[in-house]
């Protein structure tokens, strides 16, 4: 049941207004009255009404000064303002500060059930809002763990990169990674006991919950699953802590004890290097599946820290530059300006983070983008003027890049050319759609007389209907009906001027051949008939 309050200094009112009102219908009950603004302010606060009716002007207390209370400390009240005429410049302010609905004194009793019905309406509505809301609140809450878990999947397979979604969603879950280090656990091959592993997932539910038992002591610890027989944990290290791999290294070794003791099988450990941040999950992530390829020497049951992997012959991995180059191209090629900035800024950071990268391959990587960038700036500038432009010497191109002193640049350059051909495409590309709906428009204006649809132009153009559609709301703001319409207009505007054609005959000319439909759509875009526009002119 909504509670409602009624407060005014008539009593009659307040007896009418309570008794003759039939309030179980609206699934109301009157909770409380008071003829008096200070009365009716103390009533408020002990119940709190869905529904508050009252007089604006009022002893004790200003009606407006109490309204603006009221939706302070309950915004969804329903406040039904009772007032005469004389008083109606308070009632326009009243709406101002949030007040419902008004009934002017004396009225009918229909005209207040009907504002209540409106106003039980919307409490409904907001009330089924609320409910829902709350619902899909305590479905998120109760699904967090996965919800987590997920996500810090997607970034450590790089499913997900976009850096300011991976920070909006981490402080929605409520995901914080400072300075950690990136375990993986890997359950390691025995081909004569696999039989004996029935059920990878609940021998990997138990392995987390030895490693959880094992580390919580001493860590904050985030457990992934990565695939049946690996699991990654998220370790997170205080930003003063040192020399913690003997730590590490001896709560390895227990909890693979446990594992052989409760499940007859042996497991594998890597651990990474120092990480701080979420963004650099991916990294740790290979270095614990760089460190576990070693297992091939050191056998099963190891546990092998990527820092000591110094003695063993290791190949340069340059396979995240790759991917940079490969998305930087990406948006070269659309013409996206504000991504190309972000891929050179990742190519960048990377090279930088990259101890005693190899300058010879450094430059191989600048020279290959860099080629592969001038032949799209051949093929745009054909596209663009229809003949071929000479192109860039390659082995000038070379001798630039080999003479090149420093990163920086090595940097600059691929920079200058990056953004000045994505600048290139981008300006092609606007004005191809430009082109594009310039052609629209001439097909309309040449045939706006007759009953063309959205896809007959686009058939004539050679487009779909979604494209020219969204062409259309881009670039002029409105959609392909109201610019049709708009000519029409514009159109018989001119006709009607001329007295001797009659107004359904300019209709007709217009290509509306309904006279009662062009009247109504003059006067939506006009204000006037087109008999009222014809006086005026």
């Amino acid at each position: 049941m909504f509670k409602v309050i009624i407060i005014d200094d008539e009593p009659i009112i307040r007896k009418g207004l309570k008794n003759i009102i039939n309030w179980k219908q609206f699934d109301c009950t009157v909770c409380a009255e008071a003829s008096d603004g200070e009365e009716g302010k103390h009533l408020i606060e002990a119940h709190r009404p869905d529904i508050l009716i009252t007089d604006i002007r009022m002893p004790e207390l200003d009606g407006l000064n109490m309204i603006r209370d009221v939706k302070s400390y309950i915004p969804n009240c329903k406040i039904i303002i009772l007032t005469g005429y004389r008083d109606f410049d308070y009632v326009q302010e009243a709406i101002k500060l949030g007040a419902f609905d008004f009934v002017l004194k004396p009225s009918r009793i229909e005209e207040l059930a009907e504002v209540v019905r409106r106003a039980v309406g919307e409490l409904k509505t907001q009330r089924n809002r609320t409910e829902e809301m709350d619902k899909l609140r305590r479905l998120f809450e109760q699904n967090i763990p996965v919800l987590r878990e997920k996500f810090l999947y997607d970034i450590l397979y790089e499913i997900n990169t976009n850096r300011d979604d991976i920070t909006v969603r981490a402080g929605l879950l409520g995901i914080e990674i400072g300075r950690f280090i990136l375990l993986t656990a890997e359950i390691d091959d025995d081909e004569d006991k696999s039989h004996s592993r029935g059920n990878m997932h609940l021998y990997q539910f138990g392995i987390i919950n030895i490693f959880e038992e094992v580390f919580k002591d001493s860590y904050k610890l985030t457990s992934v699953s990565l695939n049946d027989n690996s699991t990654a944990f998220i370790l997170q290290l205080s930003d003063d802590e040192s020399n913690y791999n003997e730590i590490i290294n001896n709560k390895c070794a227990y909890l693979q004890n446990m594992v052989i003791n409760c499940f007859g099988f042996t497991i594998s450990v890597a651990v990474s290097s120092d990480g701080r941040g979420i963004m650099q999950l991916p990294e740790k992530l290979n270095e614990c599946r760089e460190a576990l390829e070693y297992k091939f020497y050191l056998g099963s049951n190891s546990i092998i820290f990527h820092s000591d992997l110094n003695g063993f012959f290791r190949y340069k991995d340059y396979s995240l530059l790759e991917k940079y180059r490969k998305m930087l191209i990406e948006g070269i090629k659309t013409g996206n300006e504000s991504i190309v900035n972000k891929r050179l800024e990742d190519i960048f950071e990377s090279i930088g983070s990259v101890d005693n990268i190899d300058a010879q391959y450094l430059k191989t990587f600048y020279l290959s983008i860099i080629t592969y960038i001038n032949n799209m700036h051949l093929s745009v500038a054909e596209a663009d003027n229809g003949k071929k432009p000479e192109s860039i010497n390659i082995p000038s191109l070379h001798e630039i890049i080999t003479k090149s002193k420093t990163i920086d640049e090595l940097n600059y350059l691929l920079k200058e050319v990056s953004l000045s051909i994505a600048a290139k495409i981008n300006n092609y590309n606007n004005k191809n759609i430009k082109m594009v709906l310039r052609k629209a428009i001439d097909y309309i204006n040449e045939h706006y007389t007759e009953q063309i649809t959205l896809n007959e132009v686009a058939e004539k153009i050679f487009v779909s209907s979604c494209y020219i559609s969204r062409m259309f709301k881009k670039e002029l703001g409105k959609n392909f009906v109201d610019y049709l319409n708009g000519l029409r207009i514009e159109k018989a505007k001119e006709l009607l001027k001329d007295p001797k054609y009659k107004t359904y005959e300019i209709a007709e000319l217009v290509g509306i051949p309904d006279a009662h439909y062009f009247s109504r759509l003059f006067k939506k875009y006009e204000g006037l008939t087109p008999t009222e526009y014809r006086d005026m002119h």
